[in-house]
């Protein structure tokens, strides 16, 4: 599938336009190319935090701890500030238009608020752009699967299910137990009360949603604690069809608002364009599913447009997510990231809720499945070798 891709928006984005309308400043259409560079200024301004970029502080970013380069003090120094600490050391340098960009873009991307987001999940996801803005749209935004997300998934269990997968869809997951001993088997058993057992379990339960679970014996302190504190992501995402044609190359955003982004994705084939926008966490004022009046409002707040169609699918409010992709609390990374890598018994924690380098992403939960797999499988191996050496 790597080789069908296509990219998000017009080809001819050069020739739509930029809205933007902030606080302290007036509303105004600009070109895409003054939007990028006043967004790119901000952004590499709240990024160096060490005069290089990110590269001294995190030269490794699929290594934060413990590597061979920065000491785990210093990364632990970093990890403890918020973005709004570097977004007050650096305020005064940036026009009202600059401030209100970054400060909406630093809420794109935690899906949060700025005192609850991470600083380094910032640093880390520059490190991850070779640490060049000049790679942002390529590496965030500019590539996606022709077929969608729900077509690699289909593909992934089509190939597991020919190497003799088998499988329970729409079971909810109650308890996992394991004796003590870590002799016996692993047993998930569900709401409905059917019981399934294995000798390793790989666990892929979303960091917001494993406080739902009864684990035997218990987690340690140190992993529940994480997980009752979890991640701080409660996004809104929504897409519209719309009749305005002049969208198509339009991108814009409006800060503050409860849908803050937005963006022209492509052409429907009876012409209508579709629309793509992002807000933080609302939650205590919006439910876009239960309320589309006021999701059509939201949109038209940040560009006037006729929606003939709302489409959603709502990762806060969804029982088994609770938020969007993984973004941490300041101090989180440094205190649990170890701890909720590491296993509990035959149970292994993989996830991309706390993948090394490319975590809340696609890549991130490859990582850690790959990683929790290969053990669970030369441990099953070697036991079986095991037994067959004592029969004979």
């Amino acid at each position: 599938m790597d080789r069908d891709l296509i990219t998000t928006g017009s080809p001819d984005m050069h020739k739509g336009y930029y809205t933007i309308d902030v606080p302290g400043a007036t509303p105004r259409k600009l070109s895409h190319e003054e939007a990028g560079a006043m967004q790119a200024k901000a952004w590499d301004m709240f990024v160096n935090v060490d005069g290089q970029f990110g590269r001294t502080i995190c030269p490794l970013p699929h290594a934060q701890l413990d590597n061979p380069i920065v000491d785990r003090s210093t990364v632990e120094k970093w990890d403890r500030l918020s973005c709004h600490d570097r977004f007050e050391e650096i305020k005064h340098k940036l026009t009202a238009e600059e401030q209100g960009l970054l400060v909406s873009l630093l809420l794109h991307i935690s899906g949060g608020r700025m005192k609850e987001s991470s600083l380094w999940d910032m640093i880390r996801s520059h490190a991850l752009l070779m640490y060049s803005s000049d790679n942002f749209a390529d590496v965030w935004l500019r590539y996606k699967l022709r077929d969608g997300q729900t077509a690699l998934a289909k593909r992934m269990f089509e190939e597991a299910s020919g190497d003799g997968l088998e499988y329970a869809f729409s079971t909810q997951v109650k308890s996992i137990a394991q004796d003590s001993s870590g002799d016996g088997p692993v047993t998930v058993t569900s709401s409905s009360g059917d019981a399934f057992r294995a000798k390793k379990i790989i666990n892929t339960i979303p960091l917001n949603v494993l406080k739902d679970i009864e684990f035997s014996p218990p987690l340690s302190q140190r992993r529940q604690a994480a997980i009752n504190i979890g991640h701080v992501n409660q996004m809104t995402k929504v897409h519209a069809d719309v009749s305005n044609k002049e969208l198509e190359r339009w991108n814009g955003m409006k800060f503050p608002g409860l849908l803050m982004y937005g963006y022209g994705d492509g052409v429907l084939p009876n012409g209508d364009v579709h629309v793509v926008a992002f807000g933080a966490d609302e939650r205590d004022t919006f439910i876009p599913e239960n309320n589309a009046a006021q999701t059509i409002e939201a949109l038209n707040k940040i560009h006037p447009m006729d929606v003939k169609r709302l489409m959603l699918h709502n990762w806060a409010t969804d029982p088994f997510s609770k938020g969007g992709p993984a973004w941490w609390q300041p101090g989180y990374m440094s205190k649990y990231q170890d701890e909720l890598q590491s296993r509990h018994g035959n149970v292994f924690f993989a996830s991309a809720d706390w993948a090394h380098g490319w975590r809340a992403a696609i890549d991130g939960a490859l990582e850690q499945g790959c990683l929790n797999a290969l053990v669970a499988h030369r441990e099953v191996i070697a036991s079986k070798k095991k037994a067959v050496g004592s029969r004979l």
